[in-house]
This record gives structure tokens, sequence and C-alpha cells, in this order.
């Protein structure tokens, strides 16, 4: 009797057995990818050191300072609370220019000025220009006290009160150019907030710098972080 040689079966030499994935392993990668993304983003924001600019003349902000690493400084960035005005410029002299000239302010051509004294008081020039901006609509404003009768201005930028300046026009300061003028405001509140009393953010500032006895405190610090929001680079 002649033995049959027995057939291999198909799940031996022919079409290989498949394993069924049932999804684990595809969702397995898609959770491995984003764990790593996530790891990635907290690394940049929280422990990537910064990128300071390198002179007064940078006015294009490193790529560092466009990446996850600004998120802590950046005011697009901030939560209600914590809108620190210290830090590197979010925002260039060119920028600050053409918002001047946009408004029609008596200030225009003062960008560089802007740039030069927040990085001197490590101030960023964003939020004085939004402090100018919420006083006297950058100057522009026909009710702002700082316009004088012969149509001149106190190049006041922030409504400083004399307190035993040298120039004054009625109850605030008068300087005499808006170099002056921006420069007072950058050296009192790096001094008498920032240095004094302790103060970095626009909520801890505004309610000492404009008490509510004259001011809408709260108007008042949305309009600065507004502004600040929308003037920062992109």
């Amino acid at each position: 009797m002649t033995r049959q040689r027995r057939q291999p079966s198909a799940n031996r030499l022919g079409t290989p057995r498949r394993t069924a994935i049932r999804g684990c392993n595809t969702w397995l990668v898609f959770a491995c990818v984003a764990l790593c993304m996530i790891a990635v983003f907290v690394w940049r924001v929280y422990f990537a050191p910064a990128v300071q600019p390198k002179s007064s003349q940078d006015t294009a902000a490193p790529w560092n300072a466009l990446s996850f690493a600004s998120f802590t400084q950046d005011p697009r960035f901030l939560p209600p609370g914590s809108t620190v005005i210290t830090g590197e410029p979010t925002i260039s002299a060119a920028r600050i220019d053409e918002i001047l000239r946009l408004y029609n302010s008596p200030a225009q051509g003062t960008g560089q000025i802007w740039i030069d004294e927040g990085i001197a008081y490590g101030i960023n020039p964003v939020y004085a220009l939004a402090f100018f901006m919420h006083e006297s609509n950058l100057a522009t404003n026909a009710e702002w006290s700082g316009i004088k009768e012969d149509g001149s201005t106190t190049h006041n930028i922030g409504n400083i009160i004399c307190a035993e300046y040298s120039r004054c026009y009625g109850r605030f300061r008068d300087y005499v150019d808006w170099q002056a003028g921006i420069h007072d405001w950058y050296r009192i509140i790096a001094e008498e907030y920032i240095a004094q009393r302790g103060l970095r953010t626009v909520e801890d500032i505004i309610p000492v710098y404009a008490p509510k006895n004259e001011n809408d405190v709260t108007g008042y610090i949305a309009s600065v972080r507004a502004y600040a929001l929308q003037w920062s680079a992109p």
C-alpha cells in the first residue's frame, strides 16, 4: 500500500495566518506620539532658556521668541491675573511707528525710543504703548489733559501727576519732548512699582497707578491687556 503524504495545510505553507489587531496597536502608536508632543511642549514652555535680544537694534524677534518658550511672557498666551509686563519686547520699533502713524499721533517716529527704553528697564514696550493708548488715545483724544492751549502737548504718555516735578501743566508733568516723557514712564514703573512694591503684572500695577476713586480699574486692565494682545507680534 502506498502511503499518501499529508498535504500541508494552508495555514502552514500557504496563506499566512493573520493575527487580529483589533485596533489596539494603532491607538497605542497615536498615544505614544501624543505623549511625546506634550512632553516637548512642556519642556519648551517651562524649561527651555529664553533668548534675549543682543542689542536695542535687533528689531526682529529671534525665532525662540516666537516659539513655545515665549508663551510664558507673550501677552497672547497669559491667563487673567498674570499679565507680567517685564520681559523682552513682543513688538518692534517699526510696528510702533506704524501704529502711531495710523492714529495720526503727534508721537510719530518715536518707535525706537520705546524699544530702547523698554530693553534698558526690562519692560515689554507693548505695555507702555498700551498705557499711552488708554490714557490719551496716543495723544489724539481732544479731551486729553496733556493738550495745551497752543496745541502742543505735555509729552506725558501716562498722565503722570506733577508730584514736585520741575515742569508741570495743571496737575500733570510737562516733558520737554517725547523721549523725556517715555523715559520717565519706564523709570517710574521700574523703580516705584516693580523694585519698591514688587508689582509686575497689569492686574497689580493699575489699581495703584490709577486708583478706583478716579478710574474704572477693571476697564483699564481690560483695555491694556487687549491692546497688548492686539499689537504683539504674530
